[in-house]
């Protein structure tokens, strides 16, 4: 099952005590609102699901004025994700790791591959199960 949540364009005028500081899972969109990368915030993701959000669209200047650090910040993003990532929406779940394979899997069994973003991430992807069967939203063409 895919999340739920409408989509949300990133603002980055927005004050950052309006994300989670929880862990989660999230995915970002293009301008089309296709799913670009689906993430996760864990418990080395230094304030959750802000942090990874704030390393995904914020500006290094914007960082550095509020003082942001997290381990993977400052590092360039991966190409599918640099300017081409306008939405995202978000779930917090303690369970976070076995929803993100859920979500990676339900992806792929759509669509036939994983979003390119994840494709390109150096973190290792888990091994992917399968449905054996596409989501309403994949055979309704959404």
């Amino acid at each position: 099952m895919p999340i739920r949540k409408p989509w949300l364009e990133w603002d980055d005028a927005a004050p950052t005590k309006g994300l989670p500081g929880a862990m989660g899972v999230y995915e970002l969109a293009d301008a089309e609102q296709r799913v670009i990368y689906i993430g996760k915030a864990g418990a080395r993701s230094p304030f959750g699901l802000r942090g990874e959000l704030f390393r995904h669209f914020s500006t290094p200047e914007r960082l550095a004025r509020e003082n942001w650090t997290h381990p993977r910040m400052g590092e360039p993003d991966l190409p599918s994700i640099a300017g081409r990532a306008r939405y995202y929406r978000f779930e917090v779940n303690h369970m976070y790791y076995s929803r993100w394979v859920e979500l990676l899997t339900r992806h792929q069994e759509d669509r036939g591959t994983l979003p390119p973003a994840n494709l390109e991430d150096p973190e290792p992807r888990p091994r992917l199960g399968r449905y054996h069967w596409k989501s309403e939203e994949a055979t309704s063409g959404l």
